[in-house]
């Protein structure tokens, strides 16, 4: 500290206001900017996550009135494998060519892949299946894709 004050004012001064913005440019750099940056990052997910809920209540919405419309068919090939079911009834409703994936699990289970289907053509086409083949869903992992409309599925099925 003696060299300090050994010089003269206006370097001490230099050397202060020197100090200072070296101080708020560390501050900036490794306080204030992450957090403004994580701050923004988090917003972004959060208005990501909000449409996707809106879309899922919105396409849950569709499912149910699907569900409780029509009159319950007589049901149809129920002595057929449900992997046979899936592939013809998925020719009828014009998904054949999006599905890229189909398994069976046995004679009453399958699991098919659909990739750039029409979320609306896929619904008509799992409320066929339930209603006139008694071929229900298990599980559903259903993702948007860039394409509005179109959605990438995977679907257990069983009866």
């Amino acid at each position: 500290m003696l060299w300090y004050r050994n010089l003269p004012p206006r370097d001490r001064l230099l050397i202060i206001v020197t100090s200072i913005i070296l101080l708020v440019t560390i501050f900036y750099i490794t306080v204030w900017e992450p957090v403004y940056d994580g701050l923004n990052e988090q917003q972004q997910l959060y208005n990501t996550q909000q449409e996707t809920l809106l879309w899922m209540q919105q396409a849950s919405a569709e499912v149910r009135a699907l569900n409780q419309s029509g009159v319950r068919a007589n049901i149809k090939n129920s002595n057929q494998p449900v992997s046979l079911v899936i592939e013809q009834s998925a020719s009828a409703a014009g998904l054949k060519t999006n599905l890229s994936k189909l398994e069976s699990s046995g004679k009453t289970g399958a699991q098919a892949r659909l990739e750039m289907a029409s979320f609306d053509q896929m619904l008509i086409w799992i409320n066929t299946l339930k209603r006139n083949y008694n071929v229900n869903i298990t599980s559903a992992n259903i993702e948007r894709t860039a394409t509005p409309g179109a959605v990438n599925a995977r679907l257990t099925f069983n009866r």
